[in-house]
């Protein structure tokens, strides 16, 4: 691939109207889209650690260890998990753990309002849910997180399936349910709304947390949210045990080697398979993942294989797209735009993350 002529994206602008729309996308997520609702993956390890071993160290101190140690995140998550193994505690105790740090600050920011002692309840059950309930909650999330680039995924996801836009799957690193479960809520809101009778909407996102369910569940009307590093669902007080795949987690560092190391693991063949066969808009997520970037870069030699063949190599600009805010710095801005050609990835510009939703459904052209 040579350089020349290589350009971003400018995800708002006209001149970019409708470039994705042509065949068949898939939207892949990572912990950006949740920020400011979930911690960040750097502070939901800092609670881990302080919590596991009785530490104190606030953010500026934790990010000194973590520059100077060198370790990966998920090395000191995996320092916390032996820990509870080393002190006769179960993988479970730390899974617990981890979905208490998880939701913590959205338990927190319900605390005192009218909905506090319902949300578990309605996160856990967004299909069953009572309807006023349902309303509650939406109102509690627009107010609280209007701004958020989850709910402008959500409503982009359901104005892009009424509109017969929705993509071809989408593809989530992140152990929350909320995409799902709010996707589902504001669907049944926005029916209710309308005339009656007032029955379920149609659902049009099936999340899928487990490789099975592919193969007993699959519903061809329905675009999976493939979750394929786990999920963890917020539990109730004393409720049976959610139905989630915490035991299929890839938070600890022993299971990411165990992927790196593994041929036909299931994230990396359904990965796979959509980098090869559909263009993918990468949304909050920093592209530093080594897995991932291992497996982009396994799927952009194979298609520039084909390019020789079939188009003597005259591709210039990459299929795949990461939304990402541009840099001020021209330099940089350069260094972005080719620092992915070999992964087959390319920057799609915004200037400010409110633009996520407007920008998507430019793309999209819906």
């Amino acid at each position: 691939m040579t350089s020349k002529g290589i350009v971003p994206v400018e995800a708002t602008s006209s001149k970019f109207r409708g470039c994705i729309a042509p065949g068949r996308w898939t939207l892949c997520l990572g912990a950006g889209l949740s920020r400011g609702i979930v911690p960040t993956w750097f502070d939901l390890t800092l609670d881990i650690v302080n919590a596991t071993f009785g530490s104190k160290y606030d953010r500026t101190t934790f990010e000194n260890f973590v520059a100077n140690s060198g370790w990966s995140l998920d090395a000191w998550i995996q320092a916390a998990a032996n820990e509870f193994l080393a002190t006769g505690r179960k993988l479970e105790d730390f899974n617990n753990l981890l979905e208490s740090l998880l939701y913590q600050q959205l338990r927190n920011a319900a605390s005192g309002a009218p909905i506090e002692r319902h949300l578990i309840r309605v996160l856990n059950n967004p299909i069953t849910v009572e309807r006023n309930r349902i309303f509650e909650v939406c109102e509690f999330f627009e107010s609280t997180y209007k701004d958020s680039s989850l709910l402008a995924v959500v409503r982009f996801l359901i104005s892009a399936a009424k509109a017969d836009r929705r993509p071809y799957a989408i593809i989530t690193f992140n152990a929350d349910t909320l995409l799902e479960t709010l996707t589902y809520l504001f669907l049944r809101r926005d029916h209710y709304r309308g005339p009656p009778p007032h029955g379920h909407p149609r659902y049009y996102y099936k999340s899928v947390h487990r490789p099975t369910l592919i193969a007993n569940h699959q519903i061809y009307e329905k675009a999976n949210i493939f979750h394929c590093h786990g999920t963890v669902m917020p539990r109730q007080v004393s409720p049976s045990d959610p139905k989630d795949s915490r035991d299929r987690l890839v938070f600890l560092e022993q299971e990411y080697l165990r992927i790196a190391g593994t041929s036909a693991s299931w994230p990396e063949t359904l990965f796979l398979f959509h980098a090869q066969t559909t263009r993918m808009i990468f949304v909050g997520i920093s592209m530093a993942d080594a897995n991932m970037r291992r497996w982009m870069s396994a799927s952009e030699m194979e298609l520039r294989q084909d390019y020789r063949r079939i188009s003597k190599g005259k591709r210039i600009n990459p299929e795949h797209l990461w939304i990402t805010r541009r840099p001020s710095d021209p330099a940089m801005s350069r260094l972005k735009l080719v620092s992915m050609l070999h992964l087959g990835v390319r920057p799609a510009w915004i200037d400010e993350w409110v633009q996520l939703e407007g920008s998507l459904s430019n793309m999209l052209a819906h």
